[in-house]
């Protein structure tokens, strides 16, 4: 998957949820595709990095809510890959991690469950697009 039309896919999330902030509970709809992305290679993180910055000044209007973790996951990730292998157990750990950030905006438990669940979705989609033939 592109660079371009990630970032797109972040800012429409984005979009959605300013316009519908007020009406119904939802997920955070860019979050769940950096995360997704970042999860299904590491090696995304710079322009991850760089789209989750924006994300924060956006909708939270700081720029240390999600990102300091966004940067994080990557090394946490890294570091456990050395330790005991790649396996899906310390990204599933990163993303806790992440998605636990957002009960410092003041996200609700349901949001940030909703978060999650379109994380897992769109984590298995990009990985899929990642996945090389035995």
């Amino acid at each position: 998957m592109s660079i371009p039309l990630s970032a797109l896919i972040c800012f429409t999330g984005m979009l959605c949820n300013l316009a519908f902030s007020g009406l119904f509970l939802q997920p955070d709809w860019a979050l769940a595709w950096l995360l997704a992305a970042l999860l299904a290679h590491r090696g995304n993180w710079l322009w991850v990095a760089v789209v989750a910055g924006i994300h924060d000044l956006v909708l939270h209007w700081s720029p240390l809510i999600t990102l300091p973790w966004i940067l994080l996951a990557p090394a946490i990730i890294a570091w456990s890959d050395t330790q005991i292998g790649p396996s899906l157990l310390q990204r599933g750990f990163a993303m806790l991690l992440v998605i636990s950030s957002l009960f410092f905006a003041g996200w609700s438990l349901a949001a940030a469950l909703l978060t999650l669940l379109l994380c897992l979705v769109f984590w298995h989609m990009i990985a899929r697009l990642y996945a090389q033939p035995a």
